[in-house]
């Protein structure tokens, strides 16, 4: 297939999967992070909060702002990274995978067919659609980016100037997001899937570990990075950490990798060990299992559940998080098993036109599981009535779905809305505080529908 033609189909494709999210309104962390925050409205206010941390992400958002584009451009933006991601994908899975499939008849549709599964899977919409998420996808571009010119570096190993591009692109990316730090292990990987050196491969990477030390260092004397890590190990130790995690897992692999997607899920720190993180830590190891059984036979496989596992280590392991999953920190490692399911597509094409039929079929529903998700976030009462609905326990949930209803004026729908988070959580003080607000002396009492 001509490049010009894989990258018509892959922008296409995600063109009418975010048709309906140009316009989607700024959402929760957004006004914050972006409208009330001087370093991402202006280059002047960009410069003045130097140092800081991700200050190539409040670059790009200053960027639209010094442009003249409001909501529209900042979705716009977020929708070709993410359609360049895909694009990148495309170039590196034909590049790869007749190392990792070597007995695969039609290496190109799999390296297609595992782009556009990536391109159209409803999870990547928290890190597109979703205004802050951008700090995700555009951390992936420049880390995909950086992959795919050291391998081109090393296709030409006469030009050294190349070498470096891998690189430079590396540090930007740490630039905007610090979970790109797992980028340069993925030809590690890779290696390791093909049976191929590792001493080598290290060898190969030492100008990453010099980015890595420089990287280190300027987080050591950025205070931005002193409150965030502060913070960070502040929230729960390490064993609680750990309990966690399997259950973060469990429900990454059993609800947005399989297109349930939720902003906000209802994940509590387990206060003990439970059935269901015994089920949870077995799937876990299961996968684990596969793909060390796979790394003979079936590198691919091996390489895309790995793929997975590293994408998540950085958000999902040691380092505790206030929430314990997100939808959007699955973007990128929803690379991996797009290229898997991709690879076994393809082999049954080469058998029957059953492989074809069920491609499109999925590609189909991904697409319109998109469109779905995408007009949720249409308005902040959209996002949270959706939220709502599959975290009914959580009370944040509520509490926001209040204030949602609060900024659209309908006062009694957000008294009811507040009155069901403290209905979930008494010690809820921003609920009540809010409820006092719209409902003075408010003795209705709390239900939950």
């Amino acid at each position: 297939m001509r490049t010009s033609h894989a990258i018509a189909i892959l922008l296409l494709a995600v063109l009418l999967a975010y048709a309906n999210a140009f316009g989607a309104a700024y959402q929760f962390d957004d006004f914050a992070a972006i409208l009330a925050n001087p370093a991402t409205q202006s280059l002047a206010g960009w410069w003045q909060a130097l140092p800081g941390i991700r200050p190539l992400l409040k670059l790009s958002y200053a960027l639209t702002a010094e442009l003249g584009g409001g909501t529209i451009a900042v979705h716009a933006t977020n929708i070709a990274i993410h359609a360049a991601n895909a694009c990148l994908l495309w170039a590196l899975w034909r590049r790869w995978l007749p190392r990792l499939a070597p007995t695969l008849e039609r290496v190109d549709l799999a390296a297609l067919l595992g782009a556009l599964l990536f391109a159209l899977h409803p999870a990547a919409t928290e890190a597109i659609t979703y205004a802050s998420g951008r700090s995700i996808s555009l951390a992936a571009a420049l880390g995909l980016a950086a992959l795919l010119a050291d391998d081109v570096a090393r296709a030409q190993s006469s030009h050294r100037v190349l070498a470096w591009v891998g690189p430079a692109l590396f540090a930007l990316a740490l630039a905007v997001r610090e979970t790109a730090l797992v980028i340069p292990a993925i030809p590690l990987l890779r290696a390791w899937a093909c049976g191929e050196s590792l001493r080598v491969e290290l060898r190969r990477s030492h100008r990453y570990a010099y980015v890595l030390i420089a990287a280190a260092l300027a987080a050591i004397v950025t205070p931005g990075y002193h409150v965030f890590f502060g913070v960070s190990f502040a929230t729960r130790d390490l064993a609680a950490q750990a309990m966690s995690q399997v259950l973060a897992h469990g429900y990454l692999i059993s609800h947005p990798l399989i297109g349930r997607t939720n902003v906000d899920p209802d994940l509590r720190v387990p206060a003990a060990w439970s059935p269901t993180l015994s089920a949870c830590a077995l799937l876990l190891g299961a996968l684990v299992a596969a793909m060390l059984l796979a790394r003979r036979r079936r590198p691919w496989l091996a390489f895309a559940i790995g793929w997975y596992f590293l994408q998540l280590a950085p958000a999902n392991s040691l380092l505790p998080r206030l929430d314990l999953a997100n939808d959007r920190h699955l973007y990128l490692a929803l690379a991996g098993p797009a290229l898997a399911l991709a690879c076994v597509l393809v082999r049954l094409r080469a058998r029957r036109l059953a492989g074809a039929a069920a491609a499109l079929a999925l590609c189909t529903t991904l697409a319109l599981a998109t469109l779905h998700r995408n007009a949720d976030y249409r308005s902040e009462t959209a996002l949270w009535r959706a939220t709502v609905r599959d975290s009914p326990h959580k009370s944040r949930a509520w509490l926001n779905l209040g204030y949602a209803h609060r900024l659209d004026g309908d006062l009694v729908e957000a008294a009811a809305a507040y009155r069901c988070a403290l209905l979930l959580d008494p010690a809820n003080a921003q609920a009540a505080v809010d409820l006092d607000l719209v409902a003075p002396n408010d003795r209705l009492p709390g239900t939950c529908p």
